[in-house]
């Protein structure tokens, strides 16, 4: 599952935990991302999509890549208008892996190729 910014969530430490019941994972998670402000239940999520998903990491809920996406009614920021000029998303991805960098200009480049359709 693919998030609205290109995060694949399937690879989360947190939807792993989560999906798996591994506590360890969980409190990985808690430990490793935000220099451990959440705790491991804080951390328990079924990835971001869809957009009233009731099991959601504490930190993923204030999202505010993710409340601009759902807000925009899209599945995706690389279906935005504004994706060249968003410096919310370009930060974001940029602290990130190279993979995330790869994946969403891959879904940019589909969305440009085939328009909205492509993410229907």
């Amino acid at each position: 599952m693919i998030g609205y910014c290109g995060i694949d969530c399937a690879n989360c430490r947190a939807y792993k935990g989560t999906v798996s019941g591994d506590m360890a994972l969980l409190e990985q998670a808690a430990g490793s991302f935000w220099s451990g402000a959440y705790s491991a239940k804080d951390w328990v999520c079924l990835g971001c999509k869809p957009a009233d998903q009731p099991f959601l990491a504490k930190f993923c809920a204030g999202c505010k890549i993710r409340s601009c996406a759902i807000g925009r009614g899209l599945a995706s920021c690389a279906a935005c208008s504004d994706f060249e000029g968003c410096t919310q998303l370009h930060e974001f991805i940029k602290g990130e892996s190279e993979a995330l960098v790869r994946t969403m200009t891959l879904l940019r480049a589909r969305f440009l190729d085939r328009g909205r359709e492509a993410f229907a």
